[in-house]
């Protein structure tokens, strides 16, 4: 029997492309990948085509979600990484040769920001007593009153809260087959995140239901942005939503230096940026909200003692008062909220 025999055509197909790769360099033919490594937004990467004989017609370069346009320069293809996601992309080249065969080659490349984080002080002012019972997913402020969101199957309500002692004003409890999330007023309408129950459900300011709109992942955090909300999912995504459309709409996709930013939780705008609780971190990242870039971290740690509340969960909820430029910052399940000013730190 012959050993062909043996060959399957996906192994017959490496063999013969290998061989002619190999042809083409001693040729004087050849495509040279970038070395592997992390690159950031800044970033030029260069492929290398050497072609003495002009045998090539033509080169493709693309991912699973975009065709990239490069700039070729006599051996050198320069591709800008400012197109690419944050974390790995596997990156395709198809090299087109004029007698109609195609050369195709791929590599990985790992994308972080180029924006190293400033830091930001949290300076406490005071504190309001909070429901040791809530288990808070989501914070707003609005004319002069703090709304809160908190979870759990069978246990989730909305509240009004006075922002000087503490009370509760006003209370629903919502639907108990619903896990509620994060939430966010725009023109006196409140709209409110669901979990995993694929639900965005629009109230008016006293908590009477008006609609429900279909949302495709899961909800996690949200906050307003002019006549729109920014939504995130648990993931490095947070997406646009028109209410006046009911759709969503855009993604922004987050890095740091570092890579992909997860887990990102409750949101609040706060002086044309986003911030971000990131789940189980008492941190709070502030988002560039055109390129998805962390310009800044905010070291919450100190807000909370953990070995005097041991029962205090993670932290969730960020509110903001533009007149004032007072935050509010809770947890889940903590007994207080904090009235902060910002610093921003060296």
């Amino acid at each position: 029997m012959r050993i062909t025999g043996f060959i399957n055509d996906n192994i017959k197909s490496i063999i013969v492309s290998a061989v002619i790769i190999s042809l083409f360099s001693s040729c004087g033919f050849y495509v040279r990948l970038p070395g592997y490594e992390k690159y950031s937004y800044s970033d030029t990467l260069v492929i290398r085509i050497k072609d003495s004989k002009e045998r090539m017609d033509s080169v493709g370069v693309f991912t699973s979600y975009k065709l990239f346009p490069g700039e070729y320069d006599n051996e050198n293809l320069f591709i800008a990484c400012s197109g690419f996601y944050p974390g790995y992309n596997r990156v395709y080249v198809d090299v087109y040769l004029k007698n109609g065969r195609v050369i195709k080659k791929d590599f990985d490349v790992f994308i972080v920001s180029d924006v190293v984080p400033d830091s930001i002080i949290l300076k406490e002012k005071r504190i309001i007593i909070h429901d040791t019972s809530s288990f808070t997913q989501g914070l707003v402020w609005h004319n002069g009153l703090l709304y809160e969101s908190t979870g759990l199957k069978g246990h989730s309500e909305l509240k009004i809260i006075d922002p000087w002692d503490g009370k509760v004003l006003r209370r629903k409890k919502t639907d108990v087959n619903l896990f509620n999330e994060g939430i966010s007023i725009i023109k006196d309408t409140l709209y409110q995140l669901t979990w995993k129950d694929s639900l965005l459900i629009v109230y008016d300011t006293l908590f009477n239901e008006q609609y429900r709109v279909f949302n495709p992942v899961e909800g996690w955090g949200m906050c307003s942005a002019g006549d729109s909300l920014c939504v995130s999912n648990g993931t490095d995504f947070i997406m646009g939503f028109n209410p006046l459309m009911k759709t969503f709409t855009d993604t922004l996709r987050v890095a740091d230096q570092y890579g992909p930013v997860m887990y990102i939780n409750e949101l609040e705008w706060i002086e044309n940026a986003i911030w971000a609780n990131i789940y189980d971190k008492d941190l709070i990242y502030v988002i560039n909200p055109v390129n998805g870039k962390v310009e800044a971290v905010v070291n919450a740690k100190e807000l909370i003692d953990r070995n005097k509340y041991p029962f205090a969960g993670v932290m969730n909820g960020i509110a903001y008062d533009k007149k004032t430029k007072n935050v509010y910052l809770t947890g889940k399940n903590w007994p207080f909220i904090k009235v902060c000013t910002i610093d921003f730190g060296d």
